[in-house]
């Protein structure tokens, strides 16, 4: 072999190794692009299919409302209604999640709207036109509510306003119906000067989310409030249903003598759940159901006291927040809607967030 054929042969050996490697990476990230490409079209297959199962939960828990308002008016004709408890049908869908072929699981938890606190309640928009300022019951409810949320929780420190009275009227401001705070300034004159200015809503909240918007608020604020309370119906003067409300939302319940009323403790929340898990219902008038009944002022140790915001016992929910979760491997769709079943066959979406 002569000196040309050794040289093209030592250039001929590495110029195959580099082309080999060159080969070797791409064929790896051929795979890899494969392997992810595949990966992207099972999670948007996926995520299409857990928004489709999430849908059809809503409308599943819409059909079982439908079916126990149904049932109970048949099995109440000529009788006193019992009101939305834990035992009705649509309080234990949550315990039985669906699995479909896919795996993917379905799990719809409806909760009655009574089983917190709406803050609408506390002012009385469109209720009685002689009345468009909040009691004065109600900005000592809220501050008293307040001012335990704050205690109870450690609140960041953003600067933000956390005197509990304050809060409360400015809450208070922002729903009712006038422009002036009670207080006596305009309301108006913080929001104004915010970017973008806004002006105070006078009216009844439309969601959670919109107490982030009152002066003293935020919406870390909001979050601390939302399992307490509600905004559903817009409308209404009910207070908390203590048939359906967990235990977090019993201890709301604000009870007492015309002067002299307080926050549920304890001991109460705690008698009031023996109660339930007995088979009771808890009765402004035990002639409602006698068998089941069990009187409010006996639960709540009262003579001649109340309660705020008042309610009627047994509760006749017509107003439900539901759930509709659907999972399918790593993929988890939710859905938040409330639902208005007062008209029978006619179900109402209040509203309606993708999460």
């Amino acid at each position: 072999m002569n000196i040309v054929d050794r040289r093209r042969r030592g250039v001929v050996l590495p110029l195959v190794l580099i082309i080999g490697m060159m080969l070797s990476a791409a064929i790896v990230s051929f795979v890899r692009r494969a392997v992810v490409d595949k990966f992207v079209v099972d999670n948007r297959s996926g995520a299409a299919e857990a928004a489709a199962l999430a849908r059809g939960g809503v409308q599943l828990a819409i059909a079982v409302l439908f079916e126990d308002q149904f049932q109970k008016r048949i099995a109440e004709q000529g009788a006193e209604s019992t009101g939305t408890s834990l035992d009705d049908l649509w309080a234990r869908l949550a315990a039985s999640p669906l699995t479909m072929e896919s795996g993917a699981v379905l799990t719809v938890r409806i909760q009655d709207s009574g089983a917190r606190l709406n803050l609408n309640a506390l002012v009385p928009v469109g209720l009685n036109e002689s009345e468009t300022e909040p009691s004065d019951e109600a900005e000592e409810f809220l501050t008293d509510l307040l001012e335990r949320l704050i205690e109870n929780n450690e609140l960041p420190e953003d600067g933000q306003l956390r005197e509990p009275r304050e809060l409360a009227r400015n809450l208070l401001d922002y729903i009712d119906v006038d422009e002036v705070s009670r207080s006596g300034q305009n309301e108006n004159d913080y929001y104004q000067l915010q970017d973008p200015p806004y002006v105070a809503a006078n009216r009844p909240l439309l969601s959670v989310d919109e107490i982030a918007m009152v002066e003293g608020f935020d919406s870390k604020f909001a979050d601390l409030m939302r399992p307490y309370v509600t905004v559903h119906p817009l409308v209404g003067d009910s207070g908390i249903n203590f048939n359906t409300a967990p235990p977090h939302v019993l201890s709301l319940i604000y009870y007492g003598d015309a002067t002299d009323k307080v926050l549920a403790d304890a001991d109460l929340v705690k008698r009031i759940i023996e109660k339930r898990d007995a088979g009771s219902l808890i009765c402004t008038e035990t002639e409602r159901a006698p068998e089941k009944c069990v009187g409010l002022n006996e639960v709540l140790e009262l003579g001649e006291g109340s309660v705020f915001p008042p309610i009627d016992l047994p509760a006749d929910s017509l107003v439900f927040e539901v759930v509709s979760e659907a999972r399918l491997n790593d993929v988890v769709y939710s859905i938040e809607a409330v639902v208005d079943v007062s008209d029978g066959p006619n179900p109402r979406l209040l509203s309606w967030r993708a999460l």
